[in-house]
């Protein structure tokens, strides 16, 4: 390994079986789900339990002292605690998974993130921040939407602008929020999601060193990446499609909570004004929960054969822009089957499991939320796919190489 990769992090936790460890916080969760959409945070308790439990360290690197999980293991991880409040999994979603891109940088960068140990990251990656330098490093402003856990973290990885001899050269630059120069913009009103916290960041003429900020279009290559000895799996994890497996990991558990909830209550709820017994003396209701577990599996395998992609293909030769436009369509098109089943699911479950007091109509509107983000966009990542295997343009500014389109595509 080379010398300026090793690292050790005597803080970092070894969490040998993450997923076990989120199924049994998720009583926790659940009862402080309600909290936590009304406070629009993780509430004090459960954050107390995900810190001592050590899952916001399971993407770290083994040579920073973690466990080095593996990407699909992230993904059901948070889907695990998204069964139990699904504002908490989507914050905790994004600090654990930018927590470990921190923990996996040279020293040069970590000796300055790193003063305790239990630092957490939070990240903007939109480019609405400009840098200009200075002796040193950087001067940093700017004001960056939907930053998710921010309430929760010390530092925030954004999307910046550097002013250049040459215009402008896209760049992501580490924020101190603990310093005076930064503040959190309390403006996350919405229908769902509330308890992700994703407010506004701003800073105003912050300072941030030379070592903090990753230029985007400077890293390895991909075929460098695979040469290169000492690198762990997640070191080849290709940048694009890493967001839209975070994101969309706590809607698999949301729909999965769902589908419990709807399913244990048939055989006990009526059909008012039926002749059934109950909800599940009715094959129509009964069908249309099948058809829903259907599409959350649907959404399940699309997404283990997207995180694959990185998990393994990507540890052997070097992802094509087809098969990151393969990943972009899978997440897309497993957040509308998700989005179907919770409301194919709420059919089955009726009017009264919209009364406040139920927490399915919390989940269902945190579904429906949360589905509808733009990275994850159905229609444009479905419409992604066939222009790729057309040989089309792309039509997503993350992602501008789509090619090659496969054989048969094209024959």
């Amino acid at each position: 390994m080379p010398v300026e990769m090793m690292q050790t992090h005597s803080r970092v936790a070894q969490v040998t079986d993450p997923v076990r460890v989120a199924a049994s916080l998720r009583p926790l969760l659940e009862r402080h789900a309600d909290d936590c959409e009304r406070q629009r945070r993780i509430v004090a308790p459960v954050m107390a339990a995900l810190q001592e439990s050590g899952l916001f360290h399971i993407t770290a690197p083994r040579r920073a002292g973690g466990p080095g999980h593996r990407l699909i293991t992230h993904i059901e991880t948070v889907a695990e605690l998204a069964k139990g409040c699904v504002g908490t999994a989507w914050a905790y979603g994004l600090l654990s998974g930018i927590t470990g891109t921190a923990l996996a940088l040279p020293p040069s960068a970590t000796e300055l993130l790193f003063r305790s140990g239990d630092e957490l990251f939070c990240s903007a990656s939109a480019l609405t921040g400009k840098a200009v330098a200075v002796a040193g490093g950087y001067r940093v402003s700017g004001r960056w939407g939907y930053g998710s856990g921010c309430l929760h973290a010390d530092w925030a990885l954004n999307g910046v602008m550097v002013d250049t001899a040459q215009g402008g050269e896209a760049a992501m630059a580490f924020l101190d929020l603990r310093d005076a120069a930064c503040r959190i913009e309390d403006n996350w009103h919405v229908a769902g999601m509330a308890g992700s916290g994703s407010n506004m960041i701003v800073a105003e003429d912050l300072f941030v060193p030379d070592a903090l900020i990753l230029w985007t279009g400077r890293a390895p290559s991909a075929d460098l990446l695979l040469t290169m000895a000492g690198l762990e799996p997640r070191d080849r994890w290709p940048m694009e499609p890493l967001f839209p497996l975070g994101v969309l990991a706590p809607m698999l558990g949301a729909a999965s909570a769902l589908l419990e909830g709807v399913t244990q209550a048939m055989a006990g709820r009526p059909v008012v004004g039926w002749t059934y017994a109950s909800q599940a003396g009715s094959e129509g209701l009964v069908g249309l929960m099948g058809r829903a577990a259907m599409e959350i599996d649907s959404a399940w395998l699309h997404i283990r054969r997207a995180a694959a992609l990185l998990d393994d293909s990507a540890q052997q030769r070097v992802l094509t822009g087809y098969d990151k436009a393969q990943i972009q369509a899978d997440c897309g098109y497993a957040m509308e089957l998700l989005r179907a089943a919770g409301n194919r699911l709420m059919d089955v479950a009726g009017p009264s499991a919209f009364a406040l007091a139920s927490p399915l109509q919390r989940i269902w509107r945190d579904l429906n939320v949360g589905t509808r983000h733009n990275a994850l966009n159905a229609p444009l990542s479905i419409e992604l796919y066939g222009r790729a295997i057309a040989g089309m343009p792309s039509n997503i500014r993350l992602l501008p190489d789509i090619a090659p389109a496969p054989a048969w595509a094209t024959a």
